[in-house]
């Protein structure tokens, strides 16, 4: 169910409780039999959703040797997410006071970033914090394409690595 909602809800946040059922393919019933209300779908999934995303973060971590292939790895398990990405992230306001709502700060990940600049993978004369919003927005954006349906799921992860190493690295 929390599958149907996070596909649904990527798309149109406005959409019913009956529309993430007929989605999961259960009764409304049933859905209102382990979520009484929206409020509480919502946030189960809010929760499913970080989970899931720091769960992918750190399995990125624990399978890379070097910054670049951290940042990389991080992405790529990232775009998998792509409905709960949407879900999190296309209102940046959607979460604001939902005691369920963490914001982690991203200095771990600005730290990899200066890292591969050090190593000649990133541009230096790149400001780190811009690279990750260019990083950000690209998973976002790939996100959105595999749920329009232009991008395949499959080609992802790959394509948005790319078009990050080829837009931020050093020049010739």
């Amino acid at each position: 169910m929390l599958e149907a909602a996070a596909s649904v809800w990527a798309r149109d946040f406005s959409a019913s409780l009956g529309d993430i059922a007929d989605r999961a393919d259960v009764s409304r019933s049933t859905l209102h039999r382990y979520f009484p209300e929206r409020q509480a779908l919502i946030d189960a999934l809010l929760i499913d959703s970080q989970a899931r995303l720091g769960e992918a973060w750190n399995g990125a971590l624990a399978v890379s040797s070097t910054a670049m292939e951290t940042v990389e790895n991080i992405m790529g398990a990232i775009v998998d997410l792509a409905d709960q990405i949407l879900f999190l992230f296309s209102d940046p306001t959607r979460f604001v006071g939902n005691p369920h709502w963490t914001s982690d700060d991203d200095d771990g990940l600005l730290d990899l970033i200066r890292a591969a600049q050090r190593d000649g993978e990133l541009d230096p004369d790149i400001d780190p914090t811009f690279a990750m919003s260019v990083m950000y927005a690209l998973i976002y954006v790939t996100a959105e394409s595999v749920a329009a349906g232009t991008l395949p799921r499959h080609k992802a992860a790959e394509t948005a690595v790319r078009i990050f190493r080829h837009g931020v690295s050093p020049r010739e």
